[in-house]
């Protein structure tokens, strides 16, 4: 038997995005460490056009600013994306709905893609929003 240790401090932690009832998407400092954020770069948002039920955002993030991506801004420690029209487009109720995004990184077509899968809503969640609210 060969045993494999994991060491907890190179482990993927907190990798998350939410949703701002403003319609700004918020990254925890992991996760925009991990997906090496800067205001100087720009970020690609798709969808999986051939399965409707699929509810993930798949993110390249550009080394510089491009035509048609999404601007990376920041505040304080903080980088957010302003996908209010995306969320718009989408029917992604920001404003009413707990909506929280567990980012991993995965290979499609040759190319490293940020997934970003939509966390379902605990019971532990929904109290925390009825106290906010």
């Amino acid at each position: 038997m060969k045993l494999k240790f994991f060491d907890p401090e190179k482990l993927d932690r907190n990798l998350k995005a939410t949703a701002h009832r403003s319609g700004k998407l918020g990254f925890t400092v992991e996760a925009a460490r991990k997906l090496s954020l800067s205001v100087d770069k720009s970020a690609g948002i798709a969808i999986n056009e051939e399965d409707q039920h699929d509810r993930s955002l798949y993110v390249i993030i550009y080394p510089n600013k491009q035509d048609g991506a999404f601007k990376i801004s920041k505040a304080g420690l903080y980088y957010y994306i302003n996908t209010k029209a995306l969320f718009d487009t989408l029917r992604i109720d920001y404003k009413n709905d707990w909506v929280v995004y567990d980012i991993s990184k995965e290979v499609i077509d040759n190319q490293d893609v940020f997934k970003f899968v939509r966390r379902e809503k605990t019971k532990k969640d929904a109290e925390k929003i009825e106290n906010n609210n």
